[in-house]
């Protein structure tokens, strides 16, 4: 059991964290439920709130008035709209001072609403890339129309902020084209709980169980199954080189079908569903290289974690994961969207796997800086000054 210790910010900050959720399993919720316990164990008031359509630990949840289908840009998701009113009196009821918003959707409006109405400081964390969601997820003609408009809306939305984080170089990057001032602005890299993902839970026999032959080298992806993870890279990839290597997919999603269909036939892919907890843990620590090729990817959670599990990664070069890796050293970069490159860096990968365990230690030595413990402290005390 941890140990509850009071944080000397405990007793001056109390917070509402707004969220929209999308899907249950998602490197955003697994940030929100490291940050709640964390907070839960410092002895702040963290409230966690969105609007969902039944109980989801740790979220105070409130029922939606209306549902808004947003399957054409992610597919099997709905907005949901909360009851504007309920959310603010819930607020003044726990003597909130301090609003949180990772959502630019429905709960980021009741954010900049609540703000508003009860004279309270809201921050922004710039989670969704919501310029490549609007560009690349929906293929109708008035698709430029709707990226305008959304990219519009973001913009006002973040204005009403009194501080926007931002996860990467890229991003901070990105908030300065806008037009927002760099005194607004402030760095929120991922954490990652070292302890609990570590090379230690390694054991290659829990693969047994999932047909995959644990005397070979094994490649991990871990997310939600979906167009936007660009999934296909891997199993074309493979597909192209032919490798005498296992590659186990972990997670669901929309989209699983598509791909198990992209894969049939490829006896070295297995699909192993959602796993958690030590499931989880062990996976990681029993693979030998990460592949994460999605393009927009602003956090990259699954990335950091398996990196502390002591996995050398293979990202792309747009997004937040990119920042984590030193070419060659603890993983390697392909040229976003480009299926040529992303064979080319496999190939030599595969090429050097002698290469790999070095390279995990050095992957697990370089995000331990990135620690959930620092995250936290640097988040609260930026947080604290707008008080």
């Amino acid at each position: 059991m941890i140990e509850k210790e009071n944080h000397p910010l405990s007793s001056k900050l109390r917070v509402a964290w707004f969220s929209d959720i999308f899907d249950e399993v998602s490197g955003v919720i697994t940030d929100t439920i490291e940050l709640y316990e964390k907070a839960k164990q410092k002895g702040f008031v963290w409230l966690p709130i969105t609007a969902y359509p039944k109980s989801l630990y740790p979220f105070y949840v409130f029922r939606p008035i209306a549902a808004i289908d947003s399957s054409s840009y992610y597919e099997g998701t709905q907005i949901y709209l909360p009851n504007f009113i309920r959310i603010i009196r819930y607020l003044r009821e726990n003597k909130i001072n301090m609003i949180v918003s990772n959502t630019p959707a429905a709960l980021g409006l009741a954010a900049i609403v609540s703000s508003a109405y009860l004279k309270i400081p809201m921050v922004d964390i710039y989670h969704t890339d919501v310029d490549y969601y609007t560009k690349n997820l929906n293929e109708s003609i008035i698709a430029p129309y709707i990226n305008k408009f959304a990219m519009a809306f973001v913009k006002q939305y973040q204005k009403q902020a009194d501080l926007i984080f931002v996860r990467t170089k890229d991003y901070y990057n990105l908030m300065i084209e806008a037009g927002h001032p760099a005194e607004k602005l402030r760095m929120y890299p991922a954490g990652v709980n070292a302890d609990v993902f570590h090379p230690k839970h390694k054991n290659r026999d829990f693969w047994k169980s999932y047909g995959v032959d644990p005397s070979k080298k094994i490649l991990l992806f871990v997310g939600r199954i979906t167009r936007v993870k660009d999934i296909g890279f891997i199993i074309k990839g493979i597909k192209a080189l032919k490798p005498d290597v296992e590659v186990v997919i972990v997670g669901s999603g929309p989209d699983i079908h598509y791909y198990e269909k992209m894969a049939k036939g490829m006896g070295n892919i297995h699909f192993a569903g959602i796993l958690r907890g030590n499931e989880l843990q062990t996976a990681y620590a029993s693979a030998d290289f990460f592949l994460c090729p999605s393009a927009s990817e602003t956090l990259g959670k699954t990335v950091l974690e398996a990196m502390a599990s002591g996995l050398p990664v293979l990202v792309s070069d747009k997004g937040g994961p990119k920042d984590y890796v030193e070419e060659g050293k603890n993983g390697f970069l392909f040229q976003a969207q480009n299926q040529q490159d992303f064979n080319k860096k496999l190939a030599l990968l595969l090429q050097h796997s002698q290469n790999w365990p070095d390279m995990g230690k050095a992957a697990r030595e370089s995000i331990l800086p990135y620690s959930l413990e620092n995250l936290f402290n640097g988040f609260v005390q930026n947080l604290a000054e707008l008080l």
